[in-house]
């Protein structure tokens, strides 16, 4: 697309200045889906194309590289909504709120204690004195009756000179002392290896009480939801961030007037962008109104929507099961949009419907007979690619695109120009998007039916989060056996 003047001298348009990738085509919408914006990027193709115009002064300022990507298509960023990027918060706090629990129980795993201990070899000392004492006499008459075939003198003196002992009750205290002993050793080693299991019942517990629970007793600490559908909006409020051009004057009605008072698209050739530029500027503006509204009717679809789930998450499950579910959100929200979207721009170019610019075909005729002459419409090309085959031809011009149509031109353009200040607007009525000032997803020489694919959408914000819970009982008795049926596998 281009600035052209006609030449009566040589009965034909002549070319003062082309706007790079941006088309003029048989349809509005193809030339600018197929344009760039990177001339609203450039400050001197924006103070070329207002040099042409008439002497009023409009300060438009240029896009912001930074933000979007001067050689992306219209039609990129139609396909995403124009949305620039997306924010996300999730807040926890407001999530634990709505799912805290009236009680849960966790499970304590320990270690005996002394006093425990204490306790149960005196209990057991009492029953093994009586026990011993029996034993240790059957014992010794027993060695005494075996002993009668020998020198029973002569054992008794040796088995007494080892104890150091004069008599034989002397003989059974000492053992008596020495299997006490042993046996209380034993008894010790066996119970304070010992793990025992303790459950804590918690009613109504706060969030510091929850995450200190959560990190000393994360294995056991169960806990249910009292309310196991809740609404995403109770806990999650979602915010994104549009595509700048959206937000800039060059959707606004001003910067369209002002393109309207200025140029007389019936003057210029139909290669020149300038010919369908109010109508490629009212469709991007059209086409970020769809984008937001869409994007506004699915979130509000999502927000009232429930989230299901019977035990209480962590912070870190939460944000992965919030992460999955909205990157599907994510995925299919276009769908809809672009569906139809794709109906219109195929039911234009199958039709062949002339335009009001008269940038798809233009009328002929042929004199027949010398009292009438026949009118009939003959396509129009696009750098070799005629709109009786395609709708989409288009071709670059002034940052932007020409092409059968406007839309088409459209969706096929990128943004770069309108981060130029010479290409959008020399000027200096409007200014050209600052590349500088917030940050984008989209590369400048993306289409904007590439960025419209994601209805124009840049980032989402997650900013808020809440969930409510259940009283829960968790007994040993049931993780014992879980633990013995995965023992056997």
């Amino acid at each position: 697309m281009g600035i052209f003047v006609y030449n009566w001298t040589i009965f034909d348009y002549v070319e003062l200045f082309r706007i790079p990738n941006f088309f003029t085509g048989c349809f509005l919408v193809e030339s600018l889906l197929e344009s760039t914006l990177e001339c609203f990027y450039d400050h001197q193709c924006m103070e070329t194309i207002e040099s042409y115009r008439s002497n009023t002064k409009a300060n438009f300022s240029l896009l912001n590289t930074s933000c979007n990507s001067p050689n992306e298509t219209v039609r990129s960023i139609i396909n995403r909504l124009m949305i620039d990027a997306w924010q996300s918060n999730i807040s926890f706090s407001a999530y634990y709120k709505i799912c805290a629990p009236l009680s849960y129980t966790y499970e304590d795993t320990r270690q005996h204690g002394i006093f425990y201990l204490i306790s149960s070899i005196l209990g057991i000392f009492a029953g093994l004195v009586f026990g011993i004492e029996i034993l240790i006499l059957t014992i010794l008459r027993f060695i005494e009756k075996m002993a009668d075939n020998f020198s029973l003198i002569e054992l008794k003196r040796i088995f007494k000179s080892l104890f150091i002992c004069r008599n034989e009750q002397q003989i059974i205290n000492r053992c008596h002392f020495i299997l006490l002993i042993a046996i209380i050793c034993l008894l010790y080693l066996a119970t304070s290896l010992t793990l025992v299991s303790k459950t804590e019942r918690v009613i109504k517990s706060s969030l510091f009480t929850y995450r200190y629970l959560l990190t000393n007793y994360r294995n056991w600490l169960q806990c249910s939801c009292s309310h196991i559908s809740i609404e995403h909006q109770s806990f999650l409020t979602i915010k994104s961030r549009i595509h700048q051009i959206c937000s800039s004057n060059f959707v606004s009605n001003d910067w369209i007037d002002y393109i309207y008072n200025t140029i007389d698209p019936f003057q210029l050739n139909y290669t020149d962008f300038r010919t369908t530029a109010v109508g490629q500027y009212q469709l991007l503006a059209s086409l970020c109104q769809l984008s937001r509204q869409v994007l506004n009717d699915a979130l509000l679809d999502l927000s009232t929507s429930h989230f299901i789930e019977t035990e209480l998450l962590s912070y870190n499950l939460l944000y992965e099961r919030i992460q999955l579910s909205f990157k599907e959100f994510q995925m299919t929200i276009p769908n809809s949009f672009l569906s139809s979207l794709s109906v219109i721009r195929q039911t234009t170019g199958a039709n062949m419907l002339m335009n009001m610019f008269m940038t798809s075909s233009k009328f002929q005729y042929e004199s027949a007979l010398a009292i009438f002459s026949v009118f009939y419409t003959r396509p129009l090309s696009y750098q070799g690619c005629n709109c009786g085959l395609s709708s989409k031809c288009v071709q670059s011009s002034r940052g932007m695109m020409a092409g059968c149509y406007p839309l088409e031109a459209l969706l096929q353009s990128t943004f770069q120009c309108f981060y130029n200040q010479t290409c959008i607007d020399s000027n200096n009525v409007f200014q050209a998007l600052n590349t500088s000032s917030t940050s984008s997803q989209f590369l400048t020489n993306s289409t904007i039916e590439s960025i419209l694919n994601k209805l124009m959408i840049e980032d989402y914000s997650i900013y808020h989060m809440k969930i409510t819970f259940l009283n829960v009982n968790h007994f040993y008795a049931v993780i014992r056996v879980v633990n013995i049926v995965i023992s056997w596998k």
